[in-house]
């Protein structure tokens, strides 16, 4: 047995605490749920999703497929010896793939890295719409599995329902109707906590890397997140690293063999269309989004991202450093380290979408406590209204909706103690599943996705802190994430 593994290792579930309110103690032990409202929230998610397939066919420009038949078109002129970098190439591959009567340039760039074209060269062999579906159906059943793994391995009985609402929220939808990669990407960040909670380090930082180099701009915090959650254990934490270290120069150098000279097209190409995305898609999902536009608002938007980066790196030592995050059980250590690092990153992103945003979904599962233990009726209607009510004056004024925007987050800020971990987490769960969905509609100048995305945030870094807190012997009220047992390593643990 290697060096420090002969203490008992600990499978941590997340236990359904009992809130400091008598009645969502009473109905924690009878196990129930704000039905009403949450049903509320489920047939608008199911309403829209049926609303949004329907608008989808037939097949429009810039519609239904329209990332993939950029991913397709590069992938065929990599497969033919050129560079899908150079517009003159892929441009005319992309009609060829799906004629549109109508070309927006700008919208279709290939901005990844060169060996992701390559690896796709395989699909160019069937047909553009058999291409798509193919890769559709396996991102949306990879990342279905995935979810609900993870909803099981954290105390959630009914996973089932709760993972096909995931799946039909307008985020992940979109990223299927976009023919993006993003539900493979949260397939890959949910196998690779698992690998690393398992005590797979190495493998966990292949994984981890593999699904960042895929969108290096949304998850580069990914393998150094995973890395300091193996402490305080060096060696599996050196491992990971190494791993992730590893990949990442085997895929990038590979890369180069296969396409010399790519890298630095893919280097340029990306500075280049980075500085002129802001100007042509409003819907972004990160705070800099909502700036851009603004007076001066480049600025701003290039601050809040720096800032963010900042932010993301000081979190990463924290976790690194931090006493009591080091004294947690691997797995709740390994959760909350990752979730709640990588949703500080999305809010101040300069370029992901809503669909990038199921990337937080594994966060927000941790937020609302097994089976929505956390979530009460009142807290969720407030909840609903203020959703409707943000949105309600967005539309009617830019200036309206900012200034509620900034009432309710001072009020929040006033009465955080008072709102408690329920609110917070009614909050998020409910600005996930409804703000992106104001953007189809283009009645706003912006998407209001990025206050979703920092409610989140907040919420996970609330829980976070929640969590690092001392709780008394017997308290079993606090909010915090408990480990429920400890089993002899290589046990079968059970989840309630």
């Amino acid at each position: 047995m290697p060096p420090g593994r002969d203490r008992i290792a600990r499978v941590t579930v997340l236990v359904p605490s009992q809130g400091t309110d008598r009645r969502e103690s009473e109905r924690t032990r009878r196990g129930g749920r704000p039905r009403l409202a949450l049903g509320i929230l489920a047939v608008l998610v199911l309403c829209f999703a049926a609303f949004s397939a329907s608008r989808m066919f037939p097949p429009q420009s810039y519609g239904l497929a329209d990332d993939w038949r950029v991913f397709y078109a590069a992938a065929t002129v990599v497969g033919h010896g050129g560079s899908p970098y150079d517009p003159a190439l892929i441009h005319p591959a992309e009609q060829a793939a799906d004629h549109y009567a109508v070309v927006q340039p700008s919208l279709d760039d290939f901005a990844n890295l060169p060996v992701v074209a390559w690896l796709l060269q395989p699909l160019t062999a069937l047909p553009f719409w058999a291409s798509y579906v193919l890769a559709a159906a396996l991102g949306m059943i990879a990342a279905a599995i995935a979810l609900l793994a993870w909803l099981r391995r954290w105390g959630w009985r009914g996973s089932a329902p709760w993972a096909v609402l995931a799946m039909l929220s307008w985020p992940a939808l979109l990223g299927v109707y976009s023919g993006q990669f993003d539900l493979l990407l949260l397939a890959l960040a949910i196998s690779a906590m698992a690998l690393s909670m398992r005590r797979h380090p190495g493998l966990a930082g292949a994984v981890c890397t593999s699904a960042a180099l895929i969108k290096p701009h949304i998850l580069w915090p990914l393998p150094l997140l995973l890395a300091v959650s193996q402490l305080p254990d060096r060696r599996d934490a050196a491992r990971c690293a190494a791993a992730a270290v590893a990949t990442a120069t085997a895929v990038i150098a590979g890369g180069e063999i296969l396409m010399p000279g790519s890298t630095a097209r893919f280097l340029s190409h990306l500075f280049a269309f980075g500085g002129r995305i802001s100007s042509v898609q409003p819907d972004l999902s990160g705070l800099p989004g909502m700036f851009a536009h603004l007076p001066g608002g480049g600025v701003v938007a290039a601050a809040v991202t720096a800032l963010g980066g900042l932010a993301t790196l000081g979190f990463v030592g924290y976790w690194a450093l931090n006493r009591t995050a080091l004294a947690l059980a691997p797995d709740t250590r390994t959760a909350l380290g990752v979730c709640a690092g990588l949703a500080l990153w999305l809010v101040a992103t300069p370029y992901a979408h809503p669909n990038d945003d199921v990337l937080l979904f594994p966060m927000l599962a941790l937020v609302v406590g097994a089976d929505a233990v956390h979530l009460r009726q009142r807290d969720l209607v407030w909840a609903l209204a203020g959703a409707a009510a943000l949105i309600t004056s967005f539309v009617l004024s830019p200036v309206a909706g900012s200034v509620l925007t900034l009432a309710a987050a001072a009020a929040l800020w006033r009465r955080w103690d008072s709102i408690g971990r329920g609110g917070v987490a009614a909050a998020a769960l409910v600005a996930i599943a409804i703000l992106p969905m104001a953007w189809p509609f283009h009645v706003l100048v912006a998407s209001l996705t990025p206050l979703a995305v920092l409610l989140i945030a907040v919420a996970g870094m609330s829980l976070v802190h929640r969590t690092l807190q001392p709780a008394s012997a017997g308290d079993f009220t606090s909010p915090r994430l408990t480990p429920l047992w400890g089993v002899p390593e290589g046990g079968t643990p059970q989840l309630v």
